[in-house]
Parts: C-alpha cells; sequence; structure tokens
C-alpha cells in the first residue's frame, strides 16, 4: 500500500514541479523579457493567465518557482518546505492586493479558489506518503542554505508593501506628494430652487446634458471627437472682451485607456466612479502618484469633495491660482451609462463656490438623440436667432452640428451664431467655415462670411530672412 501510495504521490509531484517549472518560463517570456525590451511580441494568453492564477501557481514569483520547481522535480526535502513557506505567504498577498487596489479586488471568487489550493498544497505536503517520496532524514534549520531559501520567500512575498513604503517616502520627500491622501469630503447636493434659476441662470439642453449656465456666457467652440463613440467638448465664456470666467464641458472620461484588462479585473468593478475615487484616494499603489500628477495642476495642492445627488455622484477637485479659482468636477448617473466631466474658472468676486454647486446641482442627462432631430434643433436655433436669444441660438445650433456634422447649412449657423457677440473666436470660426466650403464650395454665405472676417484674424509674423538685422 506504501508502495502504491508512493507512486501517486511521485505521480502528482512531478505534475506540480513542471508546471511551477512552465510558469517560470511563462513569467519570463510574458513579464520580464518584454520588460527589458528583449521581446516585442504581444502574447495573447489569457487563458493561460487563468489557469495559473485559479490554480495558486501564480504565488510563486519567477525566482521562487524556479528554484522550488526544480528542487520538487528532483525530490530534495527542502523543497516541500519551500512550497509550504509560499503557500504561507498567502495572507501578505492578499494584505497586499487590499492595500494596491482597495476593498473591491477582494469581491472576486478567484481568491477562493486560490485559496482552496493554497489548503490543498498545505494538505498535500503535510501527509506521510509524500514526505517518505522526499526521504527527510534530517529536521529543516533555518540557520542553513535552506532556511535561507525560506526567509528569501518571506522577504518576496513583502516586496511590493516594501516598495510601496519606499516609493511613498522619497515622492513625498523629493517632489513634496502628501505621504497620505486625504479622504475627500462628502457634500450631498439638491436641486436648485425655481427663484434662484431665473435671476441669474438659465436652463439649457447641450448635448444630452440638460445644466443651468450663468446668462452672461456664450459658447466659444465645440470640439466633436471619435465620432461613433459620440465625445465632445463645449467651452463657455462670458460676454465681454475681458474673461472673468469660462466653463469647459466635456462627455469623455479621463481614464478609459485605464479601465482596461489590468485596472478593471484588479479593482473587481467596471465602474467609472470607482475607478476615479481609486486614482484620485488609494495610498499604496505607486502608479497612482505618477497618474495624479498627470491629472493635477502643475505645482498646485487640490482638494477633493466626493458629491451626491439623489441619481447623480463625481467628484469635485479645487485649487487656487492668484486671483482666479478653479474647479473641475466628473459627474456620473447611478448606472454608470452616462457622464460628464469639465472645467470652471472664475476671477475673484465674479462666480463663487455657490454658483459651481448650483451649476453642478442642476446637471441632468437626457436620453441620446439621433441624426433625425438635428433638424428640430437648426429650427429652433432659426427661431431664436430672429428673437435675439444668443445663447439658446449657439445652442440649437451647435446640437444640430452636433447630430450632423457633415451638415453645411447647420455648420454655418453655428459659426455665424459664435460672431453674434463678444468673445469672437475668430479662428475657429474660420475652421468652421473651411469645412462648409470643403462640403460645399459654392456657399455663398460661407464665402461672404470669410471674406468678413479674414482681415479681423490674428496676424501671424513672418520668420526673418537670414542675415536681416
Amino acid at each position: 500500500m506504501e508502495t502504491t501510495n508512493n507512486k501517486k504521490a511521485i505521480l502528482v509531484l512531478r505534475i506540480y514541479s513542471i508546471l511551477i517549472l512552465v510558469y517560470a518560463v511563462f513569467d519570463t517570456l510574458t513579464v520580464i523579457l518584454p520588460t527589458f525590451h528583449m521581446i516585442t511580441i504581444k502574447w495573447n494568453i489569457d487563458l493561460i493567465n487563468y489557469f495559473f492564477t485559479f490554480t495558486g501557481i501564480v504565488l510563486y514569483t519567477t525566482p521562487i518557482n524556479i528554484i522550488v520547481g526544480y528542487g520538487l522535480l528532483r525530490r530534495r526535502f527542502w523543497a516541500r518546505y519551500g512550497s509550504i513557506a509560499v503557500m504561507l505567504t498567502f495572507p501578505i498577498h492578499i494584505l497586499t492586493q487590499f492595500l494596491w487596489w482597495g476593498a473591491y479586488s477582494l469581491n472576486n471568487y478567484a481568491i477562493v479558489v486560490q485559496l482552496s489550493f493554497v489548503i490543498l498544497t498545505l494538505l498535500y505536503f503535510s501527509r506521510r506518503p509524500v514526505k517518505a517520496v522526499f526521504g527527510e532524514t534530517r529536521s529543516f534549520r533555518f540557520i542553513s542554505r535552506h532556511g535561507l531559501l525560506a526567509v528569501l520567500i518571506i522577504l518576496i512575498s513583502f516586496s511590493w508593501i516594501i516598495f510601496s513604503l519606499y516609493w511613498k517616502v522619497h515622492a513625498a520627500w523629493k517632489f513634496g506628494y502628501p505621504f497620505f491622501m486625504d479622504r475627500p469630503q462628502v457634500i450631498t447636493l439638491e436641486k436648485p430652487e425655481s427663484s434662484e434659476r431665473f435671476v441669474k441662470y438659465r436652463k439649457v439642453e447641450l448635448l444630452n446634458v440638460s445644466l443651468l449656465i450663468p446668462k452672461d456666457f456664450s459658447i466659444g467652440r465645440l470640439n466633436r471627437t471619435e465620432r461613433k463613440n459620440q465625445k465632445w467638448a463645449v467651452s463657455l465664456q462670458n460676454q465681454g472682451v475681458n474673461t472673468k470666467g469660462f466653463i469647459i464641458f466635456r462627455n469623455d472620461f479621463p481614464y478609459d485607456e485605464l479601465l482596461d484588462e489590468t485596472f478593471g479585473k484588479m479593482l473587481g468593478s467596471g465602474s467609472k466612479f470607482n475607478l476615479e475615487k481609486y486614482i484620485l484616494t488609494n495610498n499604496w499603489n505607486p502608479r497612482l502618484v505618477v497618474i495624479r500628477s498627470l491629472i493635477g495642476p502643475k505645482g498646485e495642492a487640490f482638494e477633493i469633495k466626493e458629491i451626491h445627488r439623489n441619481d447623480l455622484r463625481g467628484f469635485l477637485k479645487g485649487w487656487q491660482k492668484g486671483d482666479a479659482f478653479f474647479r473641475e468636477f466628473s459627474i456620473y448617473n447611478r448606472e454608470d451609462t452616462q457622464s460628464i466631466g469639465g472645467t470652471i474658472m472664475s476671477v475673484k468676486g465674479y462666480l463663487d463656490e455657490n454658483d459651481v454647486l448650483t451649476i453642478l446641482s442642476s446637471i441632468e442627462f437626457l436620453k441620446p438623440e439621433d441624426s433625425g432631430q438635428s433638424n428640430n434643433h437648426y429650427e429652433k436655433g432659426l427661431n431664436s436667432y430672429k428673437r435675439g436669444d444668443i445663447l439658446q441660438t449657439q445652442v440649437e445650433f451647435a446640437n444640430a452640428y452636433f447630430l450632423s456634422p457633415e451638415n453645411p447649412d447647420y455648420i454655418f449657423m453655428f459659426g455665424k451664431s459664435l460672431l453674434i457677440k463678444e468673445p469672437k473666436n475668430y479662428d475657429y470660426v474660420k475652421e468652421l467655415l473651411n469645412k462648409v466650403l470643403k462640403l460645399r464650395p459654392d456657399h455663398k454665405g460661407a464665402q461672404k462670411l470669410l471674406k468678413e472676417i479674414e482681415p479681423k484674424l490674428p496676424k501671424t509674423r513672418l520668420p526673418r530672412p537670414l542675415g536681416s538685422q
């Protein structure tokens, strides 16, 4: 019976050790060598990666799986202790995952499978037939080369936590980043009352969003990108020669490229709101120091507020620069299917914090429209133009242009509406008119308007000839 058990134990042990060595090769080819640009091929390895993750073999790091895998294959007595040491570091692995990726990452059934693997591995290596396979004739001693292996395994398991601490100290000392990010203050928004709404603001429905805009603001430009995904950004500023404030709205999510296989799966959540909260508040993932330095204002500290309404949630970042204040916001509906972000700037005494909260609290997401609605907006824009309603004229023509960006009449009237009152962005209007003439070269209105604004375009200075004084 003992011989039979030994044969089974040897077979299982060989399969197990070969898998560990295969994982060493796999990790080297897919992670280590590409890091040093020694391999440029992008491997399609999802299924293989899932296998190693769910079986728990991923707990072995590359140096350890080479050493332990070889030792298990050759049935060295210390390799059994090495495998046991790796399995006992599983709590450290979970702690690291929690610190780097937050509580969302623990809502993952892979952890349950890995825990089962850890328990089975510990039970397997504690069985007598398995001990007999290794032929243990001496006891394990920590003060030995084999003990050094166990210490090495423990140190490697703590490596990411140690690296996080090092990076936090380094970044705080060299770049002045806070050692710990403050938890954002949570504020609850209420929809503004009607009396407040009509004194200083007016409600507009612009590009699938309804919100309040200060009455003395007008549209400066509309940029539309990635037509398939309906991405846009629109800027508004107060009507006047001297800019006292501006507002930029956009519907693109600034961290779309991060909500990929790595971040999405490690966080255990596909929510854009959860991802942004993680980026703004996590204290242990060193990558986020770089990301926050890119999204934050250069050289300016900013405070973060988490904002909530019954059907909305988001974040508000604020900072001061000279006599002007800046507020950057992102708002998501509860289903996380629609979002809007942007920036509000004002000189001192023009807009204040209450204005910012009023604008944000008024945001409502509308049902996306199709191109068939563009003519309705165009007709409404013509009627508003006849009434002299500047902002509404611009809003309706902007909606028509957004829904049908290849219609020359919509583009022309949108560009023309931007010249009704200050500020007049002649460069941008010229771009629109050139687009009209590209679509319809004989468009009389665009030809005439282009001639009128050309003398008002900023003059570009030609480079001096070589040798001139």
